[in-house]
């Protein structure tokens, strides 16, 4: 059996899932217990597996609300890559129409590219069907497509990874499909303060994103959001120094955040915040840039009250449109 099938089956199964998944404890320790087991049945045919996983939960002692709806895991597993698609195409074209409505979009074309691995990548432990996917954006030249490659873990892809899909894709589309800097893991704008307002659109989107249970895709997202900045003594790199760029980006995007909304027009459907951001991630064309506006703009919001008056008539200037990105990266 490939490593591919087994992502699909156990993505059916959290598909089949999401909407029990929060009040079937049981089933939650069960399920878990079955997808960290797939490798001693590596030998059996996808069909035989799927037949297995399906009887050994039936027989596991697990709510009768996850059993009455095991019998649909064969039909979900004819759509899933059509779910995926799904999720994938809608995202694209929220974050494309944002970027031409408020910035720019200069990506020809985007791809998505699905894996899985073996091996847990993220090194926090999981809970029930947690972390069992990861995305990210390689670095791209001139007019190539962008890629978005999505890699699942098996043995971790229950309901709750499978629900985190959403947001993946919107941080990698938002934050990085169409930045203007090169990449680089510990960019804390790109990584923190896009990463904020990447949240902010996957919430004010997901009941289209993910119509099957978006309650759950937001506790999902809610969840990996909050793990990703958390760091303790003996982390392994690269995750201690990128999580610490994650955690100073988004206090910075915070701050001005909190300033802009007495000024929110409420007849305006895209907050300040996400119409400045897009525009700062296209015009904001290095790492050694996004690094000193970050440390600028938490060094206006802490001690720095000269520098904050500045930063604060820059951000009402550009409300009133006297202003563009440019010249708010280069506040000082």
């Amino acid at each position: 059996m490939k490593l591919g099938d087994v992502r699909r089956i156990h993505s059916a199964l959290a598909h089949t899932l999401l909407n029990v998944w929060p009040i079937c404890p049981l089933a939650q320790q069960v399920v878990q217990s079955e997808l960290e087991g797939w490798s001693l049945r590596s030998r059996d045919t996808a069909d035989k597996y799927l037949r297995l996983i399906i009887g050994r939960l039936r027989s596991g002692g697990v709510e009768q609300s996850v059993s009455d709806v095991l019998g649909g895991v064969q039909n979900e597993l004819q759509s899933i890559d059509g779910y995926l698609n799904s999720m994938f195409d809608m995202t694209v074209a929220r974050v494309r129409d944002c970027y031409q409505s408020w910035a720019d979009w200069t990506v020809p074309t985007v791809r998505l590219e699905v894996s899985a691995a073996r091996n847990p990548i993220y090194p926090d432990h999981a809970s029930f069907g947690e972390l069992g996917a990861v995305a990210c954006v390689p670095p791209r030249k001139g007019t190539d497509p962008a890629v978005v490659k999505l890699t699942f873990v098996p043995s971790l892809l229950g309901p709750p990874s499978w629900a985190s899909v959403p947001y993946l894709l919107c941080h990698e589309l938002v934050c990085h499909a169409n930045q203007a800097a090169p990449m680089d893991s510990e960019d804390p704008f790109a990584e923190g303060w896009m990463d904020l307002v990447a949240k902010r659109l996957h919430d004010h989107w997901i009941e289209e994103i993910f119509p099957w249970a978006p309650a759950l895709a937001r506790d999902a997202a809610n969840r990996l959001y909050y793990l990703i900045e958390q760091r303790w003594p003996r982390m392994p790199e690269p995750h201690m120094t990128t999580r610490a760029a994650r955690k100073v980006g988004r206090v910075a995007a915070t701050w001005v955040e909190k300033k802009l909304q007495p000024f929110q027009d409420v007849q305006e459907p895209v907050p300040a915040l996400v119409r400045l951001s897009l525009q700062l991630n296209r015009a904001s064309p290095t790492f050694a840039g996004r690094v000193a506006f970050i440390g600028k703009v938490n060094n206006a919001g802490i001690s720095d009250h000269e520098l904050q008056a500045k930063l604060l008539a820059e951000l009402r200037r550009w409300l009133e449109g006297h202003s563009s990105a440019d010249n708010i990266l280069s506040f000082e």
